[in-house]
């Protein structure tokens, strides 16, 4: 039944005592439909609608007084560990680039990165919502633009505008929450939407394989397959999902197919001097045997005796080499416990989220960031196989670093409001070539 123009007005009127204007309509709808409940119940007993509506407000109390009471609830959850945590890590890399450049340029760069982190948390995410597809295609049209206008750079694609350099494998790191936002336009959609989201997948990963960063390749692969899985498992698509099957390749589909690529992009050469360095100490493998061998020479605790003088590109590609050599093995084991516990903190965060858009936010920033870190590692150790990014705010690169920090300032801004703000209302159009009416 809908209500009447009583139980509106009530309504409205204990809205108004909420502080916090992005929770209004989440309260409003709830409690509309309690008061309705209560009316209906009245009904039920015999009492005219007029009559119901105004005894089910008596039942409720004072609007001002049920507002406030409202109010003191619905506020925002400041993520205060987290946030913390990410303070404490631009401070940290903004003093490990310091002393591996011994300059104090770095310093602007971590200074945008804090304030694309407030944007970020303090910005309206339903935005994101309102327009996923605009944003979807925005990101694959400049991209696209991006890499016609690049220019191969040490075997990487790199669009130069005097002054900017911007190396086109960091785009690996926007892609899974551009990504998300194409699920988000696949709701409801049911197995159409499951192979649309399949088919949305293919541009950014060819863009990936065009740059070529198979280590992004990866990174995005995993993420938007944990990201499409959780959709199907959320029956985001609805009830109509097609075979079980399909609700089981799909996801599944898509970090396995990059991770094929990946291997067969190697060449058995490349793959054998992974394997056994030494064999080709000269040439290939010689950066394999420098790393491993500084790795070798780092304690537990304290400071190594390693020569990184014969690393190239510490500061940019190998500053957690630095880090294992200055404090030790026992505090990079540390910092990947660390960083382990945030992508699982992540992941059950974002399946908590009450919001698909929350949901899909989070796990693509806690998937990326938690991914790039780790491969970063272990291209560190010696064991990289295809390349690396960078670590989150920790290795020079001031395209990812202000990439990672808006990312995480999504994520912290979805998990300060999602509690209480739900999914925002699409608007009805159709995007005629993808054939999704609305």
């Amino acid at each position: 039944m809908q209500s009447n123009e009583r139980l509106k007005d009530y309504c409205r009127q204990a809205a108004e005592q909420i502080r916090w204007k992005r929770a209004r309509p989440a309260v409003m709808r709830e409690l509309e439909q309690h008061l309705q409940d209560q009316q209906e119940a009245y009904m039920e007993q015999g009492h005219g609608q007029e009559q119901a509506a105004r005894m089910a407000i008596e039942q409720m109390g004072d609007a001002r007084e049920v507002g406030q009471a409202l109010d003191w609830a619905h506020r925002p959850q400041t993520p205060w560990f987290l946030l913390l945590a990410m303070m404490a890590f631009l401070v940290l890399g903004a003093a490990l680039q310091v002393a591996l450049t011994r300059q104090m340029a770095p310093l602007a760069s971590y200074a945008v990165a804090a304030g694309l982190f407030a944007l970020g948390y303090f910005g309206d995410i339903s935005l994101l919502g309102k327009h996923a597809m605009e944003i979807y295609l925005g990101v694959l049209a400049f991209a696209a633009v991006l890499l016609i206008g690049a220019e191969p750079v040490a075997g990487a694609a790199v669009f130069h505008l005097n002054p900017i350099s911007l190396y086109l494998c960091y785009l690996a790191l926007v892609f899974p929450a551009a990504y998300g936002l194409f699920l988000y336009g696949m709701k409801g959609l049911g197995a159409r939407g499951i192979l649309l989201s399949v088919l949305g997948y293919l541009p950014f990963a060819l863009i990936l394989l065009m740059v070529p960063t198979l280590s992004g390749l990866l990174i995005y692969s995993a993420s938007t397959g944990v990201m499409l899985a959780a959709a199907i498992r959320k029956n985001w698509f609805g009830a109509k999902q097609g075979h079980p099957v399909l609700k089981i390749v799909a996801p599944v589909l898509l970090p396995a197919g990059a991770l094929a690529v990946a291997f067969l992009s190697v060449g058995e050469n490349r793959l054998q001097v992974f394997l056994n360095p030494g064999q080709d100490a000269a040439d290939t493998g010689l950066i394999y045997c420098r790393l491993r061998e500084a790795v070798a020479q780092a304690v537990f605790w304290g400071e190594g005796n390693a020569d990184l003088s014969v690393i190239p590109d510490l500061s940019e590609n190998y500053a957690l080499l630095y880090g294992i050599q200055k404090f030790g093995l026992g505090t990079f084991a540390a910092l990947m416990l660390l960083v382990l516990a945030f992508g699982v903190f992540g992941v059950i965060r974002a399946m908590r989220q009450r919001s698909m858009l929350g949901t899909l936010l989070v796990l693509a920033a806690t998937l990326t960031v938690t991914l790039q870190a780790f491969v970063y590692a272990y291209a560190n150790m010696g064991y990289g196989l295809w390349g690396t990014l960078s670590f989150p705010f920790l290795s020079r690169g001031t395209t990812a670093l202000q990439l990672d920090a808006l990312l995480l300032g999504l994520m912290l801004g979805a998990l300060r409001t999602g509690a209480w703000v739900r999914d925002p209302q699409q608007p009805q159009r159709t995007i005629r070539f993808l054939r999704i009416e609305r």
